[in-house]
């Protein structure tokens, strides 16, 4: 290809208008310009730009790793194109200079060239300048994918035939980028879809992203049922520095005219998965005009690249709704008693278009049970809604028979509301079906109430239900500053038959905090009856709010943080008493507030466990100036190891590590705050090895700066970490008190023994004892012993053992122990709790007799081994004596003849005298042996 030097290079100018494009699959133009530290961006560089040097091993420029995957095309066809600004200067004017570009996707290498550039500059006449070059480089493809996490890389390299010359002679050739060059820059152009894979969804709120979406809405439903959450997720494969601005649309039918809109700042939006995400929310008015919004989600680049994805359903407000419930007042059930005639109540509401007019009829959906009666309502002919926000109460009545034993504790009936058009072109049709479960459950005349509480009037964040308590903490705290009065919402539900009223009595409460009880919404006081508080009548299947204000003590020296436990008891039953037992936790607040807004548990929030000795929790805690000063307050965040009410509840938690630090990661001290603000920090306790198994709380305190005037206000977090019990094999340590003696024969000692549980837990322990043959051995005077072992203590015990009358001296013994946790009996190859410790003694014997008599008696195999020997040696040399008497009478016959009377009868073997080895060391051994030599007239 021809290479073209552009010595006046057409300036890179951003067009102000951009036509925008689909984010499905839409490819726009993209600039990535050469920067600093060898990066390609698309931001465009500032400065006046860098220079380095492209011959011998050349430079390299590639992208951050990429957020997502990215298509990629030629900016014509399939053509890539380079566009760097170069300076080739030689002394010689007829140097060249072959220069070689790569491009790579990933490891991939998708195309490499090698252009020859010529006529450098000499200098001589004018000055050298950097010339903007063309260069296409052919993707092979019509498009290529750089894969998310992979980078797109420009290699560029050359060499010039000038290189190698003289002192004299010049030779470069010079990039220039990271800033402007003339009216340009050093930058690669291509196509791309970094936007491809952003949407938005439409949710109820406190929905997630993978739930499913809620696209159709009603006009004039209550206002909590009216509020959207719309949520973004901007994939921008070049990550969030590409991304300019993002805007959410939500127009009017056929109208490019919005209702909302929403612009997110940098702060609306975090990373999470890989892309930039984030909500916001839209409460409509009351009565919008039903018909199909659209939703748009516009991002713009930094390169004014706009990218629209349009929601593919948009919203849709619905001129025909209706919405099923049970009444406020009214228990989500239908009570019922053998023979008895049962009544609930429920709720319709129009939530459509305020124009449309609606006739409702209610019906069960299956067949009653036989015995029972026909299913009546109130209004047989159905219930007329007259346009959206009207409503109706239809009332259902059964009578049940009198065996109610073939109903299952689970049994519901489903009621079904069919709503008919009244006017305009669907006048007559059925337009809306909605349906609602009753659980029908059998009760006597009388019941404990269901109770649940509140900490809002508006009853939506509930802090206790009786029956579900396993649902909330009772120990989780509830602020209420010491100066103000701290309101909570007890609803109590009748699921007798009978109407009834309740007592409602204070079991427990913390020293100086005082309660008010009042009907909620009338705001008279609960008639008093000694220590109860009397409820007005509350009728079957109804329930009643009572508002119960808590009073905090005034005094700094009272208590902050205690149980509130009530007990709610029906007051009409005589025959039986059904209370139904009620509590939850206050805490005193002096103008800051701490609190878990989340931890490394997923259990209850705050609490975190069971956890192993020596783990490591976190917690994440928002601290909040609940005043209401205007002025700036300076919060110490103190560490729990020095807390004195830490220390007195147990001072091994002075030993635990704590490191407090804010979001930042740096060490979080103090929290300056005005009312209002809030400070976040992460809390990091390491407990220490030696810990007991059980619930600990320790305490994060946040202390106003003393200005010697006023006592601090503060706060006392608590924070829970329940530790998991640990038992290992060879935990349970047995270890000899006393000093080892020697044993006699016949001798009673006593010895003291102490055993350590090393275990984290209280653990019962039977030891029993093996003797050797003989001896005799007793554990505090008992065959067994057994005790219980709290967590890290130790026990003393004695262990008396008895010799047998005669023993060896020096002879050890070996008595063994069996060490048995009751509760952790399994023993096999792998895995063994019961522990079988071991002990020697010496034995000692007194006087030469008895040491004799017990060898013989029970000899050692070396003293068998002796005795052999001795009677080998014995015998051996009364033959060696025999044979040397023989030789002796042979040598003194040699010497001197004389008479010898033979006796026939005694045979003599020559054959072993002639076969005994003459040499001088027999003759040596010969002398060695004859002690005595007797001769015949010895004898004589």
């Amino acid at each position: 290809m021809a290479v073209i030097p552009l010595q006046n290079p057409v300036p890179t100018v951003l067009e102000e208008q951009v036509d925008p494009m689909s984010s499905s699959g839409s490819f726009v133009d993209y600039e990535l310009y050469m920067v600093a530290d060898n990066k390609l961006t698309t931001k465009e560089p500032q400065g006046s730009g860098q220079e380095v040097s492209l011959l011998g091993t050349g430079v390299s420029f590639q992208t951050n790793e990429l957020l997502s995957d990215l298509t990629i095309k030629g900016e014509s066809g399939r053509i890539v194109k380079i566009n760097p600004f170069m300076k080739f200067q030689s002394s010689d004017n007829q140097s060249t200079a072959d220069l070689t570009l790569s491009l790579y996707l990933g490891s991939d290498l998708i195309e490499s060239i090698t252009e020859v550039i010529e006529n450098p500059c000499t200098g001589i006449l004018s000055n050298c300048g950097f010339s903007s070059y063309l260069f296409n480089l052919d993707l092979g493809a019509d498009s290529r994918v750089v894969d998310n996490g992979d980078r797109l890389r420009l290699e560029i390299s050359a060499d010039a035939s000038c290189e190698g010359g003289n002192m004299f002679s010049s030779c470069s050739l010079d990039l220039k980028y990271n800033g402007q060059v003339g009216n340009g820059f050093s930058l690669i152009e291509l196509k791309a879809n970094a936007l491809a894979g952003s949407q938005v969804k439409v949710h109820e709120v406190g929905d997630g992203w993978s739930e499913t979406e809620l696209t159709e809405w009603s006009p004039t439903h209550r206002v909590e049922k009216r509020e959207i959450q719309f949520t973004v997720d901007v994939r921008d494969a070049f990550g969030r520095n590409d991304i300019k601005s993002v805007e959410l649309t939500l127009d009017k039918p056929n109208i490019p005219d919005p209702i909302f809109e929403k612009e997110f700042e940098d702060n609306d939006l975090k990373l999470d998965n890989e892309g930039l995400v984030g909500n916001t929310t839209f409460i409509y008015e009351s009565g919008i005009e039903a018909g199909e919004y659209p939703l748009n989600l516009t991002i713009t680049d930094v390169q004014g690249n706009v990218i629209v994805y349009n929601h593919p359903q948009g919203i849709t407000f619905l001129e025909y709704d209706i919405f099923l419930e049970f009444p406020v007042n009214q228990i989500p059930k239908l009570l019922v008693a053998p023979g008895q005639t049962s009544s609930v109540q429920l709720s319709v509401l129009h939530t459509g278009s305020i124009e449309s007019d609606l006739q409702v009829e209610m019906e069960l959906q299956q067949s009653l049970p036989a015995g029972w009666s026909e299913p009546n309502w109130d209004s047989p002919g159905g219930y007329t809604l007259s346009g959206g926000g009207s409503s109706a109460n239809p009332i259902l009545t059964i009578q049940a028979p009198e065996d109610l034993s073939t109903i299952s504790d689970n049994y519901q009936i489903v009621v079904e509301a069919y709503a008919y058009a009244t006017s305009g072109v669907d006048s007559g049709s059925q337009v809306r079906l909605v349906s609602l479960a009753i659980d029908v459950e059998k009760v006597n005349q009388y019941g404990p109430p269901q109770i649940d509480v509140y900490d809002d009037v508006e009853q939506q964040r509930q802090i206790f239900a009786s029956d579900r308590p396993e649902m909330y903490n009772e120990n989780l705290s509830h602020y209420i500053d010491y100066d103000k009065v701290g309101d909570f919402y007890l609803s109590i539900s009748n699921v007798g038959f009978d109407d009834d009223s309740y007592r409602i009595r204070i079991q427990e409460i913390p020293v100086a905090w005082s309660l008010k009880f009042l009907v909620n919404g009338t705001g008279s006081e609960l008639t008093e009856q000694g220590i109860d508080s009397l409820t007005p009548t509350i009728g079957q299947g109804e329930k009643m709010v009572i508002k119960v204000e808590v009073y905090p003590p005034f005094e700094r020296d009272a208590v902050d943080i205690g149980l509130i436990r009530l007990s709610v008891t029906s007051d009409n039953s005589d025959d039986e008493v059904f209370t139904t037992p009620v509590a939850w936790t206050v805490h005193r607040t002096f103008g800051i507030v701490g609190e878990v807004i989340s931890d490394s548990d997923g259990g209850t929030l705050g609490q975190i466990g069971p956890v192993s000795p020596g783990s490591t929790v976190t917690y994440n805690v928002r601290i909040t100036d609940s005043s209401d000063d205007a002025g700036t307050t300076s919060w110490v965040i103190k560490n729990p190891a020095a807390l004195q009410r830490n220390i007195d509840n147990d001072p091994g938690y002075a030993t635990w590590l704590y490191e407090i630090t804010d979001i930042e990661g740096n060490i979080a001290l103090v929290a300056p705050l005005t009312g209002g603000q809030y400070f976040d920090i992460e809390v990091q306790i390491t407990i220490r090895q030696q810990v007991e198994a059980g619930t600990h709380v320790v305490y994060l305190q946040v202390a106003e700066e003393a200005n010697g005037e006023e006592e601090p206000r503060y706060f006392d977090l608590p924070l829970t970490i329940v530790v998991d019990e640990e038992v290992i094999p060879g935990n349970l340590v047995v270890e000899q008190k006393s000093q080892t003696t020697l044993v006699g024969a016949g001798q009673t000692i006593e010895l003291e023994y102490r055993i350590d549980n090393l275990n984290n837990v209280e653990v019962d322990v039977v030891i029993s004892i093996k003797a050797p043959a003989g001896w005799d051995a007793t554990l505090d005077d008992g065959e067994i012993i057994s005790f219980t072992l709290e967590s890290f203590s130790s026990k003393d015990f004695t262990m008396q053992i008895t010799a047998p009358e005669k023993v060896k001296n020096d002879q050890v013994v070996e008595f063994e122990l069996t060490v048995t946790p009751t509760s952790y009996q399994e023993c096999t190859a792998t895995l063994c709790y019961i522990q079988k410790p071991t002990f020697q003694f010496k034995t000692e014997n007194s006087g030469l007799l008895n040491s004799i008599m017990s060898e013989l008696e029970d000899p050692e195999p070396t003293t068998i081994v002796l005795l052999l020997s001795v009677l080998v040696l014995a015998g051996f040399g009364l033959y060696r004596r025999g044979q040397n008497k023989v030789k002796a009478q042979m040598f003194a016959a040699m010497a001197e003849p004389i008479p010898v009377g033979f006796d026939e009868s005694v045979e003599f073997d020559f054959a072993e005298l002639d076969d005994e080895d003459d040499s001088d060391e027999d003759f040596d051994d010969i002398e060695l042996e004859l002690i005595d030599i007797e001769t015949i007239e010895d004898e004589s």
